[in-house]
């Protein structure tokens, strides 16, 4: 995969590589998202709030962790660019992504686009990825799992994987529903989700 390295880099070279990507944006950012449970960095403290059944402390926590973002939705804003996670879940939802539905809640308050999929194909099949315009994809190393916890990742700026990156992504937005749908009834072969009940 081009300059997509053969091993992992450190988890610092692909910010960097992050920051780098984010630099040329000029219209599109899309986040694909399909683990269903992550292990959040060390002092993410509303993950450890809600583990402990203190969801509106983790609540009021999301909202601080959000405010570090801020220049960055502000960013967005001001330069007109699209910023779309695009959430894959399956049912019934894991622990950490109730936990989730808050920081949706509160993320999209800030002005990100957050599309939810139940995909053809079992989650697993798929994996994580950023994907900057058609220049640059970031592809995340979540370590052997169940839980995803973030050592590194991969980066490509190559033609063909871009490509089928983008392909990939447009076919999952096919099944996406914005968060205020996400709960309707009667979408043909797909599974639904009450949000409300979720952050309940």
């Amino acid at each position: 995969m081009d300059s997509a390295r053969r091993t992992p880099p450190h988890l610092e070279e692909f910010q960097q590589a992050f920051g780098e990507a984010w630099s040329r944006l000029k219209r599109r950012f899309l986040k694909v998202e399909c683990w269903q449970s992550y292990r959040e960095a060390d002092g993410v403290r509303s993950q450890k709030a809600y583990q402990e059944g203190k969801a509106e402390l983790a609540r009021e926590l999301l909202r601080e962790e959000a405010k570090g973002d801020q220049p960055l939705y502000e960013e967005v804003n001001a330069r007109n660019l699209e910023f779309t996670r695009i959430r894959l879940i399956s049912l019934p939802l894991t622990d950490y992504l109730r936990y989730e539905m808050i920081n949706y809640e509160i993320r999209r308050a800030l002005g990100e686009n957050i599309e939810f999929v139940t995909p053809p194909t079992p989650v697993t099949d798929y994996f994580d990825f950023l994907l900057f315009d058609d220049h640059t994809a970031l592809i995340h190393d979540y370590g052997p799992g169940p839980v995803g916890h973030q050592v590194g990742g991969w980066v490509t700026r190559a033609a063909e994987p871009l490509k089928h990156l983008e392909k990939l992504a447009c076919e999952l937005r096919t099944y996406a529903r914005p968060w205020p749908n996400v709960g309707e009834k009667g979408l043909p072969g797909r599974k639904t989700v009450d949000i409300a009940a979720t952050v309940a």
